[in-house]
């Protein structure tokens, strides 16, 4: 069983190291948005009022569409996101709430990026169906490595409350492992189960195909508890669209009708400017827990209400949007967010001491210079990943920062930073993967995250302190984080230039 932890660990570590920090980061991929985007914090308009700017926009610029989508900031992130549909695909802007005119910021990924890393590992049309498969395999392997993890640490509660930093290198290296692995444990079973289930038609689609051969819609509809609405018979014929606001306001109010406080938080609207129209609204994430969609569905030429999904969905459907819901964390308020990402943290570092535990425990008496081929690869791949992936990200944000706002092409230039700079780390860990390699890589990225808040304010012009008399949260907190992750990094540096001195293994 030890055995198979270990290898299974290693085997796809590296992938899931990348894959809990990326997810850990989008916990807050609302506001890297907004940081990325430089929105100032506002008080949003209401959502009527939201609907009508999204609706004269869309009429202005995508009336032969064949679908809008219209998405309401719940808060976080105060922009105004819609999309026409067309034959060739989506085309998608984001507004201004208070206005309805075109975001003014530079152009920018945004958190967007992280996300989909995070279960696709590359963000591009074609690679992104292979991107999900390895995520699901490396999700499975993560499981197997958590249930024989807890067989083999057989001492759970007594390994909660061990650490000793200052022991032998192979000891203290298993103690971090095992305190963050305990310590965690019920968030890494939830989040890794929770990740599966909601890739399960990709993974597992048989029984589904089975149970509904007329096709997946009538698995959607079952699971959103409500049946797509036919379109009325005949030709469809030029007609008005209705007041969105007021379609809006009464969607609110029947979800609310129970004492609930909830928002929309999506319309989709079919066939816009037809006889045929059809709005389907959905509620906004952020105010619940099991993310039931309880979607409702009004005429979009008379604004009466045809179809009722509230309270159609069965167990089944329950514990899958539970889970979903779970999983992205959307409807935790600031402080449960930020245990979900402390738990994420502990996640990302849990995996990063057992690859590093692996090197430790095999490496020879006779120092670096008697590792194998294999040894150095690995050590080689755990610099250019557990150091290289967090400047990466570090560059991608100075990216953000110091690319011209009007240069073209700029939302591809800042994940090209990403990457570079991660291939640099890569090059680094295989020219240099002993002790030394670790501390110049481990100063090279606590100076990339320093460089972050320090681009931040020379750049945009931010003033800090006015930004804490406004309230800006989001400002300071990535300054705190960019500051912490900067400062973290260069004690681990000067840890291992500590031990290197004292003539230790790191």
């Amino acid at each position: 069983m030890s055995w198979l932890h270990t290898w299974a660990g290693l085997v796809v570590g590296w992938l899931l190291f990348a894959i809990f920090l990326t997810g850990t980061a989008c916990y807050f991929r609302p506001e890297i948005s907004a940081w990325m985007h430089r929105l100032a914090p506002i008080a949003l308009p209401d959502q009527p009022s939201q609907a009508r700017l999204a609706a004269a926009w869309l009429q202005a610029e995508a009336p032969d569409a064949v679908s809008w989508l219209i998405d309401f900031s719940d808060g976080r992130e105060p922009v105004l996101k819609v999309a026409a549909g067309r034959p060739h695909g989506y085309v998608a802007q984001r507004l201004d709430p208070m206005t309805g005119a075109p975001e003014a910021g530079p152009e920018t990924v945004g958190g967007d990026f992280l996300f989909y890393v995070h279960f696709t590992l590359i963000m591009s049309d074609w690679g992104r169906i292979l991107g999900r498969y390895l995520v699901g395999i490396c999700a499975m392997i993560m499981g197997v490595a958590i249930v024989t993890g807890v067989i083999v640490h057989k001492r759970i509660f007594k390994d909660a409350f061990t650490f000793r930093p200052r022991a032998a290198a192979q000891r203290a290296w298993l103690d971090g492992h095992n305190l963050l692995g305990v310590m965690s444990l019920p968030f890494h079973l939830m989040i890794t189960w929770s990740g599966l289930i909601t890739l399960m038609l990709l993974y597992m689609p048989w029984a589904v195909d089975a149970g509904y051969p007329g096709g997946r819609a009538g698995y959607a509809a079952d699971l959103d508890g409500i049946a797509a609405a036919g379109a009325p018979a005949g030709p469809a014929q030029p007609a008005a669209l209705t007041d969105l606001g007021q379609v809006v306001a009464a969607a609110s109010a029947a979800w609310s009708a129970d004492g609930r406080d909830i928002r929309v938080g999506r319309v989709e609207v079919d066939r816009p400017g037809t006889t045929a129209a059809r709005l389907t609204l959905t509620p906004q994430d952020a105010d619940q827990l099991a993310r039931l969609p309880e979607a409702l569905v009004f005429d979009g030429t008379t604004g009466r209400l045809i179809a009722d999904g509230r309270g159609q969905g069965g167990a089944a459907a329950a514990v899958h949007h539970t889970l979903y819901g779970l999983h992205l964390a959307r409807f935790a308020g600031l402080p449960l967010r930020w245990l979900f990402f402390a738990a994420g943290l502990a996640g990302t570092a849990m995996i990063a001491t057992g690859l590093v535990l692996w090197s430790v425990k095999r490496r020879p008496k006779t120092g670096a210079a008697g590792r194998g081929r294999g040894h150095r690869l690995v050590d080689a791949l755990n610099i250019g990943c557990l150091v290289g992936l967090p400047a990466a990200i570090a560059g991608q944000f100075l990216a953000n920062r110091l690319l011209p706002a009007d240069i073209a092409g700029r939302a591809v230039l800042e994940p090209a930073a990403f990457y570079l700079v991660w291939l640099a780390f890569l090059l680094a860990g295989a020219w240099r993967s002993d002790g030394s390699g670790w501390m110049r890589a481990l100063l090279a990225a606590a100076l990339l995250w320093a460089a972050v808040p320090v681009a931040d304010v020379l750049v945009t012009g931010r003033d800090p302190l006015g930004a804490l008399a406004a309230g800006d949260r989001v400002f300071w907190g990535l300054q705190l984080a960019c500051l912490v992750m900067a400062l973290a990094l260069g004690r681990l540096a000067m840890i291992l230039r500590a031990r290197s001195r004292r003539g230790g293994a790191a």
